[in-house]
């Protein structure tokens, strides 16, 4: 399986402003010496020597993520605004020619895990074919109501490409596609939210984005630990730092040590921070990230966990 990460934020989109453009050229060119940029091969080797943070960012869209299996078949996970451009990046293949055919998970319906939709192109041309899958009884009609006209000016019904839903039990294991299997587990967020663990050849990757869990829920915690357990991908929310997460009960989101915790615990291959905070620039996102190295090697310096914070672009493979 791969994975790869088209919108990483939570909540709201969160571009990157002009003043935070202008702070990175500031930042680099203090950097560079004369011989940093003598020609081409110099300049990239110098920016590649850069932090993550100074030389790119982390993005700015809204949830989005796309599975695929051995055989290239497509799975999406959720639609905010990082689903317009993985559906331009699509146009090339099968699906700009009304033959595509991708299996669509939706976690639940919050605007930033939908936004993107109405802005997917290959909804729009016929003889594609996308198969939503929910465990909420009425997906349909939620995402229906998103293209009412006083919310958006072109029905659900214009869109020409094959749609077709499917409830999906809690827990009860649903095939999408001839390779991966996947099975929704419920995770505490305001109106309800839904993780998914997909699975193929015996290797797990986990979605568990919108999910709170505190200090109490740690002290009971064995059944979703039995859940997350021996997983090579967990992408966990990691939206407030821990001190945040304690003024924020009740919001959805948990924070980057509890994430660790959980992923230790299981015996995770790798925890993928996820769902940042739109408040939250490059470089803050950074210390958030290096706090949570820190706290890993606290409790567990030998561990074999690597913990990657989630960015745009960023692909992964098991």
């Amino acid at each position: 399986m791969k994975i790869k990460f088209w919108g990483v934020r939570g909540s709201i989109g969160s571009p990157i402003r002009p003043t935070g453009v202008k702070q990175k050229i500031e930042k680099i060119l203090s950097l560079a010496s004369p011989t940093d940029i003598q020609n081409e091969q110099s300049i990239r080797k110098f920016l590649n020597s850069l932090s993550f943070s100074a030389s790119s960012t982390y993005g700015g869209n809204t949830t989005c993520v796309e599975i695929r299996d051995k055989d290239d078949n497509l799975i999406i996970i959720d639609g905010g605004t990082g689903l317009r451009e993985l559906g331009n990046s699509i146009m090339p293949s099968a699906f700009g020619k009304g033959g595509g055919h991708a299996h669509w998970i939706l976690t639940h319906t919050h605007w930033d895990h939908i936004q993107g939709i109405p802005f997917f192109v290959p909804l729009f041309l016929p003889g594609n074919h996308f198969e939503f899958h929910s465990s909420f009884e009425d997906i349909e009609d939620r995402l229906k109501y998103q293209f009412v006209f006083s919310h958006f000016p072109v029905s659900f019904d214009h869109y020409a490409a094959n749609k077709t839903f499917h409830y999906e039990e809690e827990g009860k294991e649903v095939q999408l596609g001839p390779h991966i299997t996947a099975f929704s587990k419920a995770v505490r967020h305001p109106g309800g939210s839904f993780s998914y663990r997909f699975t193929e050849n015996g290797k797990s990757i986990i979605f568990a984005s919108d999910a709170e869990f505190n200090l109490d829920e740690m002290e009971n915690i064995d059944t979703y630990i039995d859940y997350f357990r021996d997983a090579e991908i967990l992408v966990f929310d990691t939206q407030y730092t821990f001190e945040e997460s304690l003024q924020k009960i009740d919001w959805g989101h948990s924070s980057a040590s509890i994430a660790t915790d959980i992923a230790l615990r299981a015996k995770v291959k790798k925890l993928i921070m996820f769902h940042h905070d739109p408040s939250y620039d490059d470089d803050k996102l950074d210390l958030v990230y290096l706090r949570a190295l820190k706290y890993k090697e606290m409790f567990d310096p030998h561990g074999k966990l690597e913990i990657i914070m989630a960015h745009e672009s960023l692909e992964l493979e098991i």
